[in-house]
């Protein structure tokens, strides 16, 4: 099993990448920035929905919920890829990486395991050199027996969840759906909210997307790979509307530990208030953070850049 707990700390890493994306200087209007800005918004909702599902599949990985639905055959080695009965360990107080001064609450009821994160009696409102407040709820299903086939929601609630500068509301609902031993993801991001502190900008979008997991025919989800489409429509930092809509899968790889959750592979059409369509090209499969974006014909080469402390 990888050794790769529920993270607070792959949300740091999406939030990190989104101060970038939420200190741009806005002074200048024209059409052409318009576009980079709603691009650079619209890859941090991105970004933010990687990580809140990262979130949700760890929790069911992990003892306290059981293995993740993926897609599996019936002869891996260590299991059939469906979530067993309740393990053993899973009440026992674990916090993860950054989850540290935070008071974290596990509760059974109904046969759904409710994770809070609680943030708000944290003292001075700082742990370690970050900023944090408010909640982070995860609810993740115990069981269906080993050869379930049907449907189960997991989600990822956000209650003023604040980190550094950065704070988060809205919820990201995983509506998983087995058959025959192969899971699709359903996902939608309601009413989400970013808010800058520093900048006093917001991001608000809603997103729907479906995700399919190839598991390589392995048990160990490290070499897993997640292809997702769907469209996403909200406003942007600068205070205009935008849409995005994904023409060509957007491949994600765990191997690509630099580039972990920023898609390696696949095109989105993004459109500005103004109508202005810009095509972001993630490229052949390579791991890294490097895109082009192509406006009104003209095609420029970029590179995401994540926040202090991160690659």
């Amino acid at each position: 099993m990888k050794n790769n707990f529920l993270k607070i700390a792959g949300l740091s890493i999406a939030l990190g990448m989104m101060v970038v994306s939420c200190n741009k200087d806005d002074s200048s209007t024209t059409p052409t920035n318009q576009a980079t800005s709603v691009v650079s918004d619209s890859q941090t909702a991105n970004d933010q929905s990687e990580s809140a599902y990262q979130l949700a599949d760890d929790a069911t990985f992990m003892p306290f919920g059981g293995r993740n639905l993926r897609e599996t055959g019936e002869t891996l080695d260590k299991g059939d890829g469906h979530i067993p009965m309740l393990g053993g360990g899973w009440d026992k107080l674990w916090k993860g990486k950054d989850g540290n001064c935070a008071t974290v609450t596990k509760t059974v009821a109904n046969s759904i395991i409710t994770i809070v994160y609680d943030f708000t009696a944290v003292a001075g409102g700082v742990c370690g050199d970050k900023a944090v407040g408010g909640k982070m709820t995860i609810t993740i299903p115990i069981k269906p027996d080993a050869l379930f086939s049907g449907t189960m929601v997991r989600t990822v609630t956000y209650d003023n969840l604040k980190r550094d500068s950065l704070t988060l509301n809205g919820s990201h609902t995983i509506t998983t759906t087995v058959v025959s031993g192969k899971a699709t993801a359903s996902e939608k991001l309601a009413t989400m909210t970013i808010l800058n502190s520093n900048t006093g900008k917001i991001i608000t979008y809603t997103s729907n997307r479906s995700r399919k997991i190839d598991d390589k025919g392995t048990a160990d989800r490290g070499d897993d790979e997640s292809s997702v489409t769907g469209s996403t429509t909200g406003k942007s930092s600068d205070g205009t509307t935008f849409s995005t809509n994904i023409t060509k899968a957007l491949l994600t790889k765990n191997l690509c530990s630099d580039s972990k959750g920023f898609p390696v592979s696949g095109t989105e059409e993004i459109t500005t208030a103004a109508g202005v369509k810009t095509v972001v090209d993630y490229g052949n499969g390579t791991c890294d953070l490097k895109y082009t974006e192509t406006t009104n014909g003209v095609t420029v080469e970029k590179t995401r850049t994540k926040g202090k402390g991160k690659k």
